[in-house]
């Protein structure tokens, strides 16, 4: 029986987790797209929350809302006690219909809003513990991923060079393969605005390419649990049934080449990043063009938010989530990690296992940890897991990474500013941005005869259903009562856990991270634009 500390447990958790998401490939220098940044707590979501993703934004008409504005005549007849009549279509009136649209309409807005405002941020890579890992920590000196992105489209200057004509008509030819523009209507001005959203193209793109890493994500895990295993069975699922994972990888890439117009995607890609040694100022014309196109004003908050969304907008409630599972055997194969879990000081900080209290789970007023013991031979946790590729369509960070750009040297306000200036960790304005949202649910964990652990849980569990307080263990969100914001106000929700013998179920969907890229130096203007090609 080895008894642990819970940080060292953490640590051989997140080491597992890490080989999985990077396809087992522990050797990736820190600079490389392989930063992630862990939520503490997790944030839980209902998939009812992303509807809009799925949906759009244009409410419709559902039958909760119709039986709350027009109670049926069977629910009267039996509460007088009488015998219902058969079920009748209900009959509403067109100004009925349109204010319960109105109404739908006015939640997928806020849905939009808020999903926007979460993804939009940029992560505090050099408050990370090591190369690969850490907290979740916004960089907000600078504003938000689009305010900085806004900032370098306005203050930068760009290499010009005159392109042929037809090269132009095939820059825009090729722009509207990847957007289309969409007309929406104000639900209370009645006026139509049009919209650009990533287009069919693009959104096949990720949603196959999507459904490959989950297909990868699924192989790897099973190798590793292979390689790692303690009993018979992980090793004897392998050797059998190996030919068969692989076979689902090789099906999903053929997928995301034909369905999922994989290469013809790349080819735009590549054709873009050839005209950018060409005339940037075109490019960056259409680029501010496209940020514009992608605002949208809140009806509810009245600010601006830039469309952002994740693919597949389906992800919530398809079954296409890899199962994770840690035991007493991957102990001895990640305990000698060099991802370390360290333990926060302060009100709002956090430990492997915690309490947080007087508030919503992201912001307590009061903080209790776990100080005791586990035993690692009684350690078993699974969760299914998927990785969410993050689309924002008026982002374009092949901007960000062209030698062809630098900020406005005649202003002497902006001439020394740096979005990332290489480093190790980088610094800068945007030294990383998110790519991917990392979910989990059906959570479970097991820690076997543990009456002080088991103490500890019931204690979180009266803890965290009063004043808002919450559970958590890591970046996983274990249980509480916050606040949620929806398009009829601010509500309160209770997530709570179930603790049986001895193992710990949370069923929800919850947010836990993101998969950061980080920045190369940027700017990085090539050495041989003369002085008088900036424009």
């Amino acid at each position: 029986m080895a008894l642990l500390e819970p940080s060292v447990l953490a640590n051989t958790i997140m080491s597992k987790l890490y080989n999985v998401l990077t396809n087992g490939d522990d050797t990736v220098p820190p600079s490389a797209d392989n930063f992630f940044s862990w939520c503490t707590p997790g944030i839980p979501v209902e998939p009812s929350d992303l509807e809009f993703l799925s949906q759009g934004l244009t409410g419709i008409v559902k039958k909760t809302a119709v039986d709350a504005m027009q109670p049926s005549a069977a629910a009267a007849t039996a509460a007088a006690g009488g015998t219902p009549p058969p079920p009748a279509a209900p009959q509403l009136t067109q100004e009925q219909i349109n204010a319960l649209m109105a109404q739908d309409t006015m939640r997928l807005y806020m849905q939009a809003e808020n999903l926007s405002r979460l993804l939009d941020f940029v992560p505090d890579v050099a408050a990370g513990t090591n190369g690969q890992f850490a907290r979740m920590s916004v960089q907000n000196n600078d504003g938000t991923l689009s305010d900085v992105y806004d900032y370098t489209l306005r203050m930068s200057q760009v290499m010009k060079v005159e392109l042929p004509p037809e090269t132009v008509a095939q820059i825009e030819r090729l722009n509207g393969l990847l957007k289309k523009t969409v007309t929406t209507k104000d639900i209370i001005t009645e006026e139509e605005t049009e919209t650009t959203v990533p287009s069919d193209l693009v959104n096949a793109y990720f949603s196959k390419m999507a459904a490959y890493d989950s297909a990868a994500l699924e192989y790897n895990a099973r190798r590793i649990d292979a390689l790692t295993a303690t009993d018979a069975r992980a090793v004897h699922d392998w050797a059998i049934n190996a030919n068969i994972y692989r076979n689902k990888v090789r099906a999903a890439m053929a997928d995301w080449e034909t369905a999922g117009h994989k290469f013809d995607y790349e080819k735009i890609a590549a054709f873009f990043e050839q005209i950018g040694r060409r005339d940037m100022a075109l490019l960056k014309q259409q680029y501010v063009e496209d940020l514009e196109k992608a605002r949208l004003t809140s009806p509810v908050s009245g600010s601006d938010f830039f469309f952002t969304s994740l693919v597949p907008g389906s992800f919530a409630t398809s079954n296409g989530w890899t199962r994770f599972g840690f035991s007493a055997g991957d102990f001895s194969s990640h305990s000698d990690s060099s991802f370390k879990w360290s333990r926060s000081s302060g009100g709002g900080g956090f430990s492997f296992f915690g309490i947080g209290g007087g508030g919503s789970h992201s912001e307590s007023s009061g903080h209790s940890e776990y100080h005791g013991t586990v035993d690692s031979s009684h350690v078993n946790m699974s969760f299914e897991i998927a990785q969410i590729p993050i689309a924002r369509p008026w982002f374009r960070p092949a901007f960000l990474t062209s030698h062809f750009w630098r900020f406005d040297q005649n202003n002497v306000v902006v001439k020394g500013d740096r979005l990332s200036d290489g480093a190790t960790p980088p610094n800068g304005k945007l030294p990383a941005y998110a790519t991917s949202a990392i979910f989990v649910r059906k959570l479970s964990l097991s820690f076997g005869e543990s009456h002080e652990f088991t103490d500890f849980v019931n204690n979180a569990k009266s803890q965290s259903t009063s004043a808002g307080g919450f559970c958590s263990f890591g970046p996983f969100f274990a249980g509480g009562s916050g606040s949620h914001r929806s398009g009829s106000g601010d509500t309160q929700r209770d997530y709570g856990f179930k603790f049986e013998n001895n193992t710990m179920f949370v069923d929800g969907m919850q947010l836990i991270g993101f998969k950061c890229h980080v920045l190369p130096t940027s700017p990085d203007p090539s050495s041989e634009i003369p002085a008088n090609a900036w424009i």
